[in-house]
């Protein structure tokens, strides 16, 4: 059974943001779940980072009912050790309630992957630099949906009202897409079979022209 969508009452969106806010969610879900989580699998995440979107993360949490594993793509910031992210569309993200109820997750980044302890940040002066980290790292997407990383202290807060801001301390190694087991091999074997499949075009075409 699908996951019903969460409410987005009390989001600092207004105007026509605030009217996309249910579109989006919907767009991003199936955006996420038929290519941004397998690219990111596959070891695809570098070629995505880029000042408009930032870079990408894949989260991996324990369903709180289902207790299966559960994959979530989200922009990220790296600030003291630690990772950085935000669930934008408020505290009844799936992921975000997942973490709640287990905290130990997994985090797949462009080029590493570890385990790791999610905590909710509630400290008034880490908020603020992290989430000033957060917004510059996610390029335009950071400005157009929240606020520029240089804004007023009173319009950040205000801004960020009701967007639960999690920090995500590393406890270990975890297997990402190049590592044993990891599924980058099919994107290196995708990519060679074309060349293959090419090379051996060129060379039967002659042939059959014959």
């Amino acid at each position: 059974m699908p996951a019903r969508r969460p409410s987005f009452e009390g989001l600092p969106y207004e105007g026509a943001l605030g009217r996309l806010v249910a579109p989006l969610y919907d767009a991003f879900l199936a955006l996420n779940r038929w290519y941004t989580v397998p690219a990111i699998r596959l070891g695809l995440a570098p070629l995505h980072s880029n000042p408009l979107t930032g870079s990408w993360l894949l989260l991996r949490t324990t369903g709180r009912r289902s207790g299966r594993i559960r994959q979530a793509p989200l922009g990220y910031a790296i600030l003291d050790g630690c990772v950085y992210v935000c669930a934008g569309f408020g505290a009844a993200a799936h992921w975000y309630r997942n973490l709640l109820a287990e905290p130990r997750v997994e985090v797949v980044l462009p080029s590493a992957a570890f385990a790791g302890v999610a905590e909710e940040v509630t400290d008034p002066a880490e908020l603020d630099r992290a989430w000033r980290a957060l917004i510059r790292a996610l390029g335009a997407l950071g400005t157009t949906f929240v606020c520029p990383a240089d804004a007023p202290a009173e319009t950040l807060r205000a801004k960020t009202r009701g967007l639960p801001l999690v920090r995500i301390r590393p406890t270990g190694i975890a297997a990402g897409p190049a590592d044993p087991g990891g599924l980058l091999w099919l994107t290196l074997a995708a990519v060679g079979l074309g060349w293959l499949l090419r090379r051996l075009s060129g060379i039967l075409a002659p042939r059959r022209r014959s």
